[in-house]
C-alpha cells in the first residue's frame, strides 16, 4: 500500500474512531444528519457507501463462482474473503491490497511447506514458522497484510500442502477479481469520501454552536461551559484529521479513471476543510472565553458575567450558517436554494454583529480585562460568519464550481 493511502485511511479511521469513543457513532450521525437536512439528503451522501457495499458484495460473489467453476473447489470462503480485502475506495489501493494479500500467501505457503518438510509438525516449528513470518512480512513491506505470512504458513503446516494451494488459487482469483470489479465499476474518488467527513464535521460544529446559543439565552454555570470546551476540543481534533484527509486526497485519485476531472474537487475539498478548520478553532476560542468568564478566578466581576441575548443570537446565526454550508459539500437539486439560504444569513447576521457589539459595550469604569473579554467573543463570532461566506469569504473555492457558477449568475 503506498504510504499516502495509508495516511488517508488511518486519518479516516482515527476520526471515526474518536467520534465512536465520545459517543458521537455512525448512526447518531446519521440521525443528525437526517434530523438537519432531511432523508433525501442523508440518502445523496450516503450513496458512496452504499455504491460499495454493492460492489464488495458482487466481488465476492463472483469469486466463489469463479473458483468453483475454474478450479472445482468446494467452498471456496478464502476467494470472496480476499474479494472484500481487496475492494477498497481507491484503484490504486486495490492493486497494492492485492499484490500483498497474495505475495503474504504465497510466501506463508512456501515456508511452511520447507519447514514442514524438514522439521515437523510440533511446538517448536509453530513457534518458528510465526516468527519467520512476521519477520518475512515486515522484510516485504506487506503492510496490513503482514499477518499473512505466519497465518498461511500455520495453516499450511496444518492441512498440508494441498490446502496451500487451494488457498493460492482462491486468493488470486478473489485479489484480482475485488481489483477488477473495483476498476470497472469506477469508485468514488477520495474527494467524495472527504466531502462526506467535512459535511458531518459541519453538522457537529452546527450543532455544538446552537446547543451553546440556548444555553446562553438561560442561566448557564461554569461547569456547563467546561463541558462545552471539552465538546469543542474535541471537534478542533476532529477538523485537524479531516484537513489532514482533505491534503491527501490528491494521492488517491492516483490511478483513478478520471484523474484530471477530480484535481478541481481536490482542491475545493481542501479549501473546504481549511475552512472548516477555522471555525472550529474560533469556536473553541469563543466557548474558552465563556468558560474563563465564569471561572471563580475570573477578573471580570461579577455582575458583568453575563451575555446579552445578542450574542446568542450571533451563535444561532453562525449554527444555521454552518448547517447550510456543510450540505454544500455534497451537492443535490436543493443546492442552489441552499446556497441562497447561507448568503442570505451571512448577511443578515452583520447587524447582528453590531448590536451584540452594542449591548456588550463596557462601562468606562469597566476593568481593562472586560473590554478583553468581551472583545475577543464578538471577534471569535465575527471571525466565523466571514469564514463560511460564500460570497465575500476568503474560502468561496470550498463551495462546489457549479454553485460559485450559479452565484454570479445575473438571474440570480
Amino acid at each position: 500500500m503506498g504510504s499516502g493511502d495509508g495516511r488517508l485511511v488511518r486519518a479516516l479511521t482515527d476520526r471515526r474512531g474518536s467520534r465512536d469513543s465520545a459517543g458521537e457513532g455512525a448512526l447518531a450521525q446519521a440521525l443528525r444528519s437526517v434530523q438537519l437536512h432531511g432523508f433525501r439528503h442523508w440518502f445523496v451522501r450516503e450513496r458512496d457507501a452504499f455504491t460499495q457495499t454493492t460492489k464488495a458484495a458482487a466481488a465476492s460473489a463472483i469469486a466463489w463462482v469463479l473458483a468453483v467453476g475454474l478450479f472445482h473447489v468446494e467452498k471456496p470462503v478464502l476467494a470472496s474473503v480476499a474479494a472484500l480485502v481487496t475492494v477498497q475506495v481507491t484503484v490504486y489501493q486495490s492493486i497494492w491490497r492485492a499484490v500483498q494479500y497474495s505475495a503474504g500467501i504465497v510466501a506463508g505457503m512456501i515456508g511452511a511447506i520447507g519447514i514442514g518438510a524438514t522439521l515437523g509438525l510440533n511446538v517448536g516449528t509453530v513457534s518458528l514458522i510465526v516468527v519467520i513470518g512476521l519477520v518475512l512480512g515486515r522484510t516485504l513491506k506487506l503492510g496490513t497484510q503482514v499477518n499473512q505470512v505466519a497465518i498461511t504458513g500455520l495453516l499450511v503446516l496444518s492441512f498440508g500442502s494441498a490446502y496451500g494451494l487451494d488457498r493460492v488459487y482462491d486468493s488470486v482469483i478473489g485479489a484480482a477479481v475485488g481489483v477488477g470489479v473495483n476498476a470497472v465499476i469506477a469508485p468514488p474518488a477520495f474527494s467524495r469520501t472527504a466531502s462526506k467527513e467535512l459535511a458531518d464535521l459541519a453538522d457537529d460544529l452546527s450543532t455544538h454552536a446552537a446547543r451553546v446559543a440556548k444555553a446562553l439565552r438561560g442561566d448557564w454555570t461554569h461547569d456547563q461551559a467546561r463541558a462545552w470546551l471539552s465538546r469543542s476540543r474535541e471537534l478542533s481534533g476532529k477538523a485537524r484529521d479531516a484537513r489532514k484527509i482533505a491534503q491527501q486526497a490528491e494521492e488517491a485519485v492516483r490511478f483513478h479513471p478520471r484523474r484530471g476531472a477530480h484535481m478541481g474537487e481536490v482542491h475545493r475539498v481542501d479549501e473546504a476543510a481549511i475552512a472548516l478548520d477555522h471555525v472550529s478553532t474560533q469556536l473553541n476560542s469563543l466557548v474558552r472565553g465563556l468558560s474563563d468568564m465564569r471561572a471563580e478566578s475570573s477578573p471580570v466581576p461579577e455582575k458583568m458575567r453575563v451575555v446579552p441575548q445578542e450574542m446568542a443570537l450571533l451563535l444561532d446565526d453562525t449554527a444555521k450558517a454552518l448547517a447550510a454550508y456543510g450540505r454544500l459539500q455534497i451537492p443535490d437539486k436543493a443546492s442552489p436554494k441552499v446556497y441562497d439560504e447561507l448568503s442570505e444569513r451571512i448577511k443578515k447576521a452583520q447587524p447582528h454583529t453590531r448590536e451584540a457589539a452594542h449591548a456588550m459595550q463596557p462601562d468606562e469604569n469597566a476593568p481593562t480585562m472586560v473590554w478583553s473579554v468581551y472583545g475577543a467573543l464578538l471577534d471569535d463570532a465575527r471571525r466565523m460568519l466571514r469564514e463560511l461566506d460564500p460570497d465575500n469569504g476568503p474560502h468561496r473555492d470550498g463551495i462546489p464550481a457549479k454553485l460559485r457558477s450559479y452565484a454570479v449568475h445575473p438571474s440570480r
